[in-house]
């Protein structure tokens, strides 16, 4: 049956806002309330290494209160710490213990045992820090206690990761730490740890952190996430007949890439600011839009979109030009190689590509897809959940082999399609 969707949505509230409120959190002495978190698999990763370090979080309904004695007083954990799926706690986490001068091992899943992070070692290293890595790349990652000092670094690719892991470690320093960014790349640490009272500025690019205060306790509020937002929003502009409204989410300039792209290919999009405090917040508007155009986007438009280019992908595929995405190498090293899955599972709906090391140019042409086709999530959130818009998109059921990694960052998302359909 050729549903159409209509409706009022909030989603999920952004995984990285969540992990960094409960980082700063614990680092505070006192009591910090986060409000409309995420309670998925990754930030669960985070807040069970919070209690490691002696930290205690209470998780209420639409609240999660962290209590902790201060950073001063926080210890070294008692076991190897296990971060999951999830890269933010696993980068972020090692600068964290590094500045705090605490020992500790920490290691993730299969997944994250892939992922690189001599990329976060080097510029810690840099600072004195003492981490070992696997082959000198992978996780299982060793953190040693030593003394660190202030660097000034220059980042060679945008990263938020990496920054904020670099930042983290900084804050107990005694000095000042200067990163120099190519390009932005999203800046919720930078925003929070204004928030928390640290001594920290971002200008032209440059960001700066006097070491040796104190962070103090602070209420968070999580906006809903852009990238979880991403899914319905494309699903909205794909399906004839739809219109989608996504009240309170995320607005950050560093995160919403995805909505200039959708205003580059003339997609009915609006959106409506409603908070300028903190974090940018605000409904965003889509429907149907027959004749989209084509993009290209490459260099520092890259971070700003990274995790929405699978779905990007799949609207990409309905313009009636070619679209080209570049400089995104990043997207082999995430939950799976994304550029390789996305082509890979997109073909299968006829869609043709040409890859690149770096991205790939999806080219226009009939979609279509039998019914019943397996497809493959690769244990990948975004992949998974690009499929089953696609899946609705095309109005064809296909076969996913698992689909329950949709939990590590919008639990509910079928339930929330249901509520959207209104069947023709």
């Amino acid at each position: 049956m050729n549903s159409k969707f209509h409706g009022t949505l909030k989603v999920p509230g952004d995984k990285s806002i969540t992990h960094r409120a409960l980082m700063f959190g614990a680092l505070s002495e006192g009591t910090t309330r986060v409000h409309h978190p995420l309670p998925s698999e990754d930030t669960r990763r985070t807040m069970e290494c919070m209690r490691a370090l002696g930290a205690e979080v209470e998780e209420k309904q639409e609240e999660w209160v962290v209590t902790s004695p201060g950073a001063r007083h926080l210890h070294a954990p008692g076991k190897r710490l296990y971060t999951g799926n999830s890269g933010t706690t696993t980068r972020l986490l090692t600068g964290l213990i590094a500045g705090l001068g605490l020992s500790a091992e920490m290691e993730g899943d299969e997944s994250i045992a892939k992922r690189p992070m001599d990329r976060i070692q080097r510029p810690l290293a840099e600072m004195g820090a003492d981490i070992s890595l696997k082959d000198d790349k992978f996780p299982p990652i060793v953190i040693r206690p030593a003394e660190l000092s202030p660097i000034s670094y220059t980042m060679p690719m945008a990263s938020a990761q990496v920054k904020s892991a670099i930042l983290l470690a900084a804050l107990y320093t005694e000095g000042t730490t200067v990163i120099h960014e190519p390009s932005p790349s999203r800046n919720h640490t930078e925003i929070m740890l204004k928030q928390f009272g640290a001594d920290v500025s971002a200008e032209n690019g440059v960001i700066r952190l006097e070491g040796g205060n104190e962070l103090s306790p602070s209420d968070v509020t999580v906006p809903g996430d852009i990238s979880s937002a991403a899914f319905p929003i494309v699903l909205a502009v794909l399906k004839p007949g739809s219109s989608i409204s996504i009240e309170n989410v995320s607005l950050n300039d560093t995160r919403s890439g995805i909505l200039d792209v959708l205003e580059m290919m003339g997609a009915d999009v609006t959106v409506e600011q409603t908070s300028h405090i903190g974090e940018a917040l605000g409904t965003v508007h889509a429907s149907y839009t027959p004749h989209l155009k084509g993009f290209e986007i490459s260099g520092g438009m890259i971070p700003r979109l990274i995790d929405e280019i699978p779905i990007l992908a799949l609207l990409a595929a309905f313009s009636s030009e070619a679209c080209t995405i570049r400089d995104a190498d990043e997207l082999r090293y995430k939950e799976t190689d994304r550029i390789r899955a996305v082509i890979d599972e997109l073909s299968k709906f006829g869609i043709r590509f040409t890859e690149y090391d770096d991205g790939f140019t999806v080219h226009p042409g009939q979609v279509s897809i039998e019914e019943n086709t397996e497809t493959k999530g690769y244990n990948d959130h975004r992949i998974i959940m690009m499929l089953i818009i696609s899946s609705i998109v095309m109005d064809t059921p296909i076969e996913i082999d698992d689909i329950s990694a949709i939990d590590i960052s919008y639990p509910g998302f079928m339930e929330d399609l249901e509520t959207l359909r209104k069947d023709a």
